[in-house]
């Protein structure tokens, strides 16, 4: 059998059986803090679209490990980076590194080294420390619990898809795909109220399978309540494209999808840009509500070692 035979998740649960893996990082307690650490890796074929400046890599490689330790509630303190590539000019290798370590800089964190390496790609793969209080792990929601989100859904996957498609539209648009930011802020803030959480990179769809199955619960989802992107709305429309598809099932947006009880989001809205989705349910079943129709909703989005993972 072949990785490709089992995908990404797959491969996790199975691995799960004899380690301690399965949330968005790991972590250590020391003293009255936990050390959460998180790597994660981006590849030429995979990940880097055709649009991206060096700037722009430098500072995705940091926003995808980043983004793991948002999604623990963990504060940033340190990036290490290893850079394999091809031969390259030593300008474009420098803006890379001078843009990671930048968006480092910008949540106040240490670009602290790495390593360099010959490859026939381009392939960065970094590794983030960070200090939470409690880690939020994908396991701790509960029946009666708020499903909420961070943000706005389905720009990021709308502006690559039309990258990928060579098709021009907004600049803003483009960014949320070319130059997405960590939640970092409202991670933290979530590490002292939710019950669970994780962030959307692959899609809606598989961060809510993700939560359910590690907290053994069901969900029921309001397709209707998903805050859509706004600068996307109108450009979907134009397009003539569901806009609710790019939400639930395409990757890229980096929010953070989190449960919380239904005191805990009170307080939460109050500070957060934050939107409830649906609710936690003691029936298995992950539903979709669109009005009167409900619907068992896809185990669908990015998945390394699907044959589809390509994005380009």
């Amino acid at each position: 059998m072949k990785l490709t035979d089992l995908g990404e998740k797959e491969i996790i649960r199975r691995l799960s059986e004899f380690l301690n893996i399965g949330d968005d990082a790991a972590y250590i307690r020391i003293n009255d803090k936990y050390l959460v650490l998180t790597t994660d890796m981006i590849y030429a074929e995979t990940h880097i679209l055709p649009l991206m400046s060096p700037e722009q890599i430098g500072k995705f490689i940091v926003t995808v490990n980043f983004s793991d330790l948002a999604a623990m509630g963990a504060e940033p303190l340190a990036f290490l980076l290893a850079y394999g590539g091809p031969d390259e000019d030593f300008e474009n290798f420098q803006r890379i590194i001078k843009s990671a370590k930048n968006q480092c800089k910008r949540y106040d964190a240490e670009y602290v080294g790495g390593d360099t390496k010959y490859a026939k790609e381009l392939t960065l793969a970094g590794t983030a420390a960070g200090f939470a209080k409690r880690p939020v792990l994908r396991s701790g929601a509960k029946p009666g619990d708020v499903l909420a989100v961070t943000g706005t859904l389905g720009g990021a996957a709308l502006a690559t898809d039309i990258i990928l498609k060579k098709l021009t539209c907004d600049k803003e648009i483009i960014k949320k795909a070319l130059e997405p930011e960590p939640k970092i802020r409202e991670g933290i803030f979530l590490g002292s109220y939710a019950s669970a959480m994780t962030d959307i990179s692959d899609s809606l769809s598989l961060s809510i399978y993700d939560i359910a199955d590690q907290s053994d619960v069901g969900v029921r989802l309001d397709i209707n309540r998903i805050p859509l992107e706004k600068t996307a709305i109108k450009l979907s429309e134009d397009m003539n494209l569901n806009l609710i598809d790019y939400a639930m099932y395409g990757g890229g947006d980096y929010e953070l999808l989190f449960t919380a009880s239904e005191d805990n989001f009170k307080i939460i809205k109050k500070k957060i840009n934050a939107t409830k989705i649906g609710n936690i349910t003691e029936e298995k079943d992950i539903i979709g509500i669109d009005g009167e129709r409900e619907f068992i909703i896809k185990r669908k989005g990015y998945e390394h070692f699907k044959k589809d993972f390509i994005v380009k």
